[in-house]
């Protein structure tokens, strides 16, 4: 599978590196890399995402061009190229119309989720890995071309922000095997922590503010859930990028095992609600992706993501009462 990979990478003269919609560091971390790697093999590459990168990754890309496209490009990669997509799970969340019009080249598809549709022409799927930033990191270290210290910086962020800087269940050995490769490139975790941790505004933390103020325990202690509606991003001049690791602060509360953030999606005109997003988080035993699959979300057993198509308060009472039945569950063993 590497050999192949790398085969296609070699041979191809230029790159359509995908991001999923919404992204977070692993996917904006792994997609960094690669734009550098095939910057440096004097590739012609394009790093694209359906969003914009959040604040809190910028520093990541910044002497790197990052995209934002509404729909894959009509004349590119092209034949002799090929499509590259890190850290997603199906064709819906990479790019609009990936699967729908015709490509001349091959698509390849790196990802760790378990739910992962396998829509490539060449699908890498670890779920077993803490974050996609390690199979990228392994595919670098695997390759002739070794990785510089910026391509490191991106993949470590990468990881990290999967894997709650090695804090949750889904590290492993391997993970911090990785991480020493990653350090032996120039890796800083000081300087890392320091972008990642010490960049909230005045205006997010009036939003974290007003979530907190909901905070909700239920399900006798097991579960937790708080929310933010349309109004609050726009009393405070935030978007929904600016909630990310929000829904984690949640699993501080003793005693809580599976949490959720509900946030109101908005009409580009801010007009109307398009749903909520909501976030789930959970520990061991409890499943963040079953209850997230209700809704038709996915992703992992510990962290996962839906979009509820209906007005806020009822979703919130819906997620609310799905949390509630999946604890309760008998054959769950505490």
């Amino acid at each position: 599978m590497l050999e192949d990979i790398l085969d296609i990478l070699q041979k191809s003269d230029r790159w359509l590196i995908i991001s999923h919609e919404k992204p977070d560091g692993d996917t904006i971390g792994c997609g960094a890399a690669l734009m550098r790697l095939g910057k440096r093999l004097s590739k012609e590459v394009v790093f694209a995402c359906a969003d914009p990168c959040p604040t809190r990754y910028s520093f990541l890309l910044d002497d790197i061009e990052f995209t934002v496209l509404r729909g894959m490009p009509e004349d590119f990669p092209g034949s002799g190229g090929v499509v590259v997509c890190v850290d997603t799970s199906n064709a819906a969340r990479s790019m609009p119309g990936l699967r729908e019009r015709p490509l001349s080249c091959p698509i390849i598809n790196i990802d760790h989720h378990i739910d992962n549709e396998r829509y490539g022409d060449i699908n890498w799927v670890e779920p077993t890995a803490s974050a996609t930033g390690e199979m990228v990191t392994e595919l670098l270290t695997s390759s002739p071309w070794g990785m510089t210290e910026d391509e490191a910086v991106a993949l470590y962020v990468a990881m990290v922000s999967d894997n709650g800087s090695f804090s949750f269940a889904s590290t492993t050995l391997k993970s911090h095997d990785y991480a020493m490769k990653l350090l032996e490139a120039g890796v800083s975790p000081n300087r890392i922590a320091e972008e990642l941790e010490s960049n909230l505004t005045a205006d997010v933390l009036r939003l974290w503010g007003a979530a907190m103020t909901r905070a909700t325990t239920f399900a006798d202690g097991n579960c937790a859930i708080y929310w933010l509606s349309r109004e609050d991003f726009i009393d405070t001049g935030t978007s929904r990028q600016s909630t990310e690791n929000l829904v984690n602060f949640l699993l501080r509360i003793k005693g809580v095992r599976m949490v959720a953030l509900c946030s109101e999606l908005m009409e580009p005109d801010g007009s109307s609600c398009a749903g909520v997003r909501a976030s789930i988080r959970a520990r061991s035993p409890f499943n963040a992706r079953e209850v997230a699959s209700i809704f038709g979300g996915g992703g992992h057993d510990l962290a996962a993501g839906c979009t509820i198509m209906e007005p806020l308060p009822e979703a919130v009472s819906l997620l609310r009462q799905e949390m509630e039945t999946h604890v309760s569950r008998p054959h769950i063993n505490r």
